[in-house]
Order: C-alpha cells, then structure tokens, then sequence
C-alpha cells in the first residue's frame, strides 16, 4: 500500500477513536459544556487536526518500521503515550478541567477502548487470520472489512455495556474525593506497560488465544478496585453525612431548648401584659390597646418567633452539605451578632451541581457578606433559595457600605478587602466557569450587594 493509503486508514481508525474517546468522556465528565460557538468551532478545528497529525504520524513510524523488530513494543508503547497525551490536552480544552482529570479521563477511555479491541482480536482468532497480506486483494477486502465493520461494532457494543454499566456515576462521584486513590492512578498510567510485559514475559512476543485474555484480566481488575474504592468513599460519605446529621439534630436541639425557655418567661409575664392591656381597654383608648399588643407580640417575635421562623426555613432544605454549611454560617452570624434572614421558597430537594462545588461558591458568598456589615449595627444578611420552574437559584444579599468595580469583580488581584485578599470571588468564577447549566448574576439594589447563582434543572 502507497504512504497515501495507509494514512488514509489511519485516519478512519483515528476518527472512530476520536468518536470513541467523545462518546466515553461524556460518560465519564458528563454532557459535554456549551461555551459559546467560537469554542466550539475551536474544539471541531482541535478535534479535527488531531486526527490528521496522528495518521500522518502513524504513517510515518510504520513505513520507519518503529514499531517492527527488536523493540518495536516499546515504540509502540510510546506511541500510545503520546496518543493519550494529545486526547488528554483535547479533554482539557473541551471540557476545562484541570490537567490531572483530563489525563485520567484519557487513561480510562484507553482501557476501555481495549474492551473493543479485545473483541476484534477475538474475532481475527475465529473468524480471521493473524496477518494479512495487503497485497493480495482477497485479503486486503477482509482487513478492511475487520477494520471498518468488525472494530466499530466492537466499540459500540462495548460502549453500550459500559453506559449502562453505571460506571460514569462511580467515576465522577470518584473525581469528587479529595484525595485520589493512587492505587488506580497506578494501574491506569502503567497499563501500556504492564500490557507490554504480559505480552512479552506470558506471550513471548506471540499472540495466544490465552495471552488475549490477560488484558480483560487486567481491566477487570482495575474494575474491581474502582467499584470497591466508591463504596469504600460511599461509605465513608455515609458516617459524614451521620455526623454531620447528628451535629445538625444537636443544633436543633439547643434552638428547641432556647425556644422553650423563652416560651416560658414569655408565659410568665404574659399575666401582667394582660393586666396592663386590660387597664388601657377599660379606659377605651383602643389605640394604646393596639400599640401595646404589637409591642407584645414583636417581643415574642424578638424572644421566639425568629428561631421558629429559621427552623422553618432549614426545614425545607433536604441537600445535607448545603443545610449543613448554612447552619454552621447561620450560628457563626448569630454569634457575632449579625442580622441574618432565610428563607427558602420550595423545598431545596436536589439540584445537577457537585454539592461540593456549590457549597463552596455559596460559602464564599456569604463569607464576603459577613465581612462587609460585619460590626454595622444596621447591617443585614438576606439569603433566599427558590426552586421552581425547573431552576434552582440562590440569592445572598447584603447591605453595602462601600463602592465596587463590577469590571474588575472577580478578577485575579481585585479586592476591597486591602492586601492579600480577594481570592474567594476569583475561585467563585472559576467554579462557575466548569458548568454550561450554572449561571450567575450581580447587581445593586436599594443600597444592597446583590448576587445570585442559578442553576438550570433541566
């Protein structure tokens, strides 16, 4: 075959796998992110020239013969290094995760591509030959029928089987975990090689029917230890969530118990307010009724009824990470003696954002508010949640006694906070960046700072 025809086959394999790799990433991350048609124009260009340059480079390193003689397994090693580093570099520019995750997401795909090409190997072993003569016609028109036919479909029944595996679910509940299990990171960066030494040590070079069982060995494996690392995470996630519930039942305690004793010397003055109401009714000055008993029931408010009120609003909030997080702000703002008003519209059930990464975007939001009535005696803190319509939004506002550059918000280096602060609304908009269904809003009104994530549902 001329050097046009064979890069002619490459590209057709590089396409499918380019399609593999789109199709098994937005398992893996999720829908793809919408950011607007000139980032989309880009990732078809990106998208497209990789394809080009790998078959072009296959070509070139298989008429050299890198990948033939002595140590042609180490070519071809660190030719699918190369590969995964150029689909990695393609995840991170698609999707705009950190390196480390496109990397990873690159490795995984890998492994399971091979499930694909483990079936093809399968069906070369049946119903096939281990070489092909290109030369010859017949079977040239049997190598393109396996290679056109044969692998696609291997890759698509694969993919279904992993789609529905669940594995996605598992993935990104694996990616949420502060710290990465290394074992999997292990297995995933040396397949290649471990690949390499099967074939070698087991194989001795040569394809047994026996050796291509070791690479669904080795993914089953890899398999095992993901599925036992998300429980084991799921596990630990379920003690949290207790603590966490048992610090919340403990709060709600002492609010009961507050509530409680002031119920009780509110009942025990509630004599003499009556007295005292009864003088000014039996006298006929209705409007010192009135007054009085808006004085009366305002001090119960004071006493009792706002912690009825924010029990309540808690209530509604069925997310464990964001109740947990606004009550701990709550009591921190009520400890400094900051004026602190929830409320929560409709039931706060579920929403598509990480919790982690909403918990932090609203963490830094209310942390700002605090620092800017923190010691106003008329400062005051607003937070509303509202989940209606298919959008959940979240609205922190607080009342403003400076000035701000909305051009510069949340750009790296602005603050209004003096040296070496200011970083929590750039982390803010980097969290944001990640999420085509999240979007953000800032604003003044009537004297008050205003901003609000709103996150698409549905």
């Amino acid at each position: 075959m001329s050097f046009f025809q064979i890069t002619i086959a490459n590209m057709w394999e590089m396409m499918t796998n380019f399609i593999f790799l789109l199709w098994m990433s937005a398992i893996l991350f999720g829908r793809i992110p919408r950011r607007g048609m000139k980032h989309a124009v880009l990732c078809v260009l990106m998208g497209t020239g990789m394809v080009i340059l790998l078959s072009f480079l296959g070509t070139v390193c298989f008429r050299t013969g890198i990948w033939s003689g002595k140590y042609g397994r180490l070519g071809a090693v660190a030719w699918l290094y190369f590969m995964l580093a150029c689909e990695a570099l393609f995840l991170w520019f698609l999707y705009r995760i950190s390196f480390r995750d496109s990397w990873l997401g690159a490795l995984m795909v890998e492994t399971m591509y091979t499930y694909g090409q483990f079936l093809a190997e399968l069906y070369l072993y049946f119903f096939g030959k281990n070489q092909y003569n290109l030369a010859i016609a017949e079977e040239r028109r049997s190598y393109l029928f396996w290679m056109l036919v044969v692998g696609p479909a291997c890759l698509m029944f694969c993919g279904l089987v992993i789609d529905k595996s669940g594995v996605g679910r598992i993935y990104r509940k694996w990616l949420e975990q502060e710290e990465i299990h290394k074992a999997i990171i292990f297995l995933l960066a040396v397949y290649p090689v471990i690949f390499y030494v099967f074939e070698m040590g087991v194989g001795g070079g040569r394809p047994e029917v026996t050796f291509l069982l070791l690479p669904l060995l080795m993914l089953l494996v890899i398999h095992i230890i993901f599925i036992y690392v998300g429980r084991d995470w799921q596990q630990k996630q379920y003690i949290i969530a207790q603590q966490a519930s048992m610090r919340q039942q403990m709060i709600y305690i002492e609010k009961m118990e507050k509530i409680q004793s002031e119920l009780r010397k509110f009942r025990h003055d509630f004599q003499n307010m009556m007295a005292g109401m009864y003088l000014q009714a039996k006298e006929g000055d209705l409007d010192a009724v009135q007054a009085y008993i808006q004085e009366v029931t305002g001090a119960f408010d004071r006493q009792a009824g706002d912690q009825i009120k924010l029990m309540n609003q808690l209530g509604n909030i069925q997310v464990m990470e964001v109740k947990s997080l606004l009550l701990e702000k709550i009591i921190e703002m009520q400890q400094e003696e900051i004026a602190c008003v929830l409320e929560v519209l409709c039931p706060f059930e579920s929403t598509r954002m990480r919790s982690i990464d909403l918990c932090r975007c609203l963490g830094i939001l209310l942390d700002n508010a605090m620092d800017e009535v923190r010691g106003k005696p008329d400062g005051r803190i607003y937070l509303v949640i509202s989940s209606q319509n298919g959008c959940t939004t979240f609205r922190v506002q607080n009342t403003l006694y400076g000035t701000v550059d909305f051009q510069h918000l949340g750009k790296p280096g602005y603050t209004t906070k003096g040296d070496g602060r200011g970083t929590g609304l750039e982390s803010y908009r980097e969290i944001l960046d990640k999420y085509d269904f999240v979007f953000s809003f800032t604003a003044m009104q009537d004297g008050c700072f205003v901003q609000e994530i709103k996150i698409k549902e549905s």
